[in-house]
């Protein structure tokens, strides 16, 4: 094996973790209470609207247990409800409630207002062709490289 040079190569990864890092210390400091990976689900139920339990966890690659976890604690801070499906009964769907709904919308616009920093010194086809690319390395590294 060919050994590299420190400066060769830094794993994408690295620099995902520390943005993900900072981002969660944005969350903390500016919703009380939420976890991130709180607003994963939410985020995830905003665009994915009457879902099923399993269907959420199948997006979100966590099994369904975890994601009943979740989802109750979001319930029973009144963020999510589970209904009945009027089609198949004994399929309960996920949606945001009231509050939940204008908890994301803040949400997104805090997070719309936090990543333009990092789009300041860039163009918008520069933003949108990144958006594409860290969009298209998601869907590779689930796919089993």
């Amino acid at each position: 094996m060919e050994k590299l040079n420190r400066d060769e190569y830094i794993p994408i990864i690295l620099y995902i973790d520390y943005i993900n890092i900072e981002y969660h210390k944005f969350l903390n400091e500016k919703f009380e209470g939420i976890t991130p990976r709180d607003s994963t689900y939410l985020i995830n139920i905003y665009y994915n609207p009457n879902l099923s339990q399993r269907e959420l966890s199948d997006i979100l690659i966590v099994s369904e247990a975890n994601a009943g976890q979740i989802i109750r604690r979001l319930e029973k801070n009144n963020l999510v409800r589970r209904d009945y499906d009027e089609k198949n009964k004994s399929r309960r769907i996920i949606n945001l409630t009231n509050k939940g709904q204008s908890f994301v919308l803040s949400l997104l616009d805090a997070s719309r207002k936090w990543e333009a920093k990092f789009f300041d010194n860039y163009s918008k086809e520069d933003e949108i062709k990144f958006r594409e690319m860290i969009s298209d390395y998601y869907k590779t590294s689930t796919n089993d490289c």
